[in-house]
């Protein structure tokens, strides 16, 4: 569900990108890696939260260490795609590498707003 919205927040972005830098490769090779990005660091959540839920039925409590190996694990490949859009800035603009990770904010609060108005909207009036 998230990557779907993301393909369209990306389109949504690269249009709105074209006002201000113009239709560039660059900014679309930026959101490419960003995304790519995103779907990594969304593979490291599932995973750490499937292996610190087996930690829990094995042992009856979780790993906070193997927590944070995961979550420096996604920062450290967060870090690795944008130093690399930093070395390679002529070609994969940096801006565009970060703005795929505010994504799942986006979405998760869009979601949550639409979701309450619907409730409210269906509530009867007596």
């Amino acid at each position: 569900m998230l990557m779907k919205r993301a393909v369209f927040l990306n389109i949504a972005a690269y249009l709105i990108s074209i006002i201000f830098v113009g239709a560039t490769l660059r900014f679309a090779l930026g959101l490419l890696l960003g995304t790519a990005v995103l779907l990594c660091t969304l593979l490291l959540i599932r995973l750490s939260v499937l292996r610190m839920e087996d930690d829990a039925k094995r042992y009856g409590v979780t790993s906070q260490r193997r927590h944070l190996l995961f979550y420096a694990l996604r920062l450290l490949v967060f870090a690795a795609a944008f130093a690399l859009a930093l070395v390679f800035r002529t070609r994969i603009s940096p801006a565009a590498v970060c703005l795929p990770m505010l994504y799942p904010r986006l979405i998760y609060t869009a979601g949550a707003l639409f979701a309450r108005s619907g409730k409210d909207s269906r509530i009867k009036k007596r």
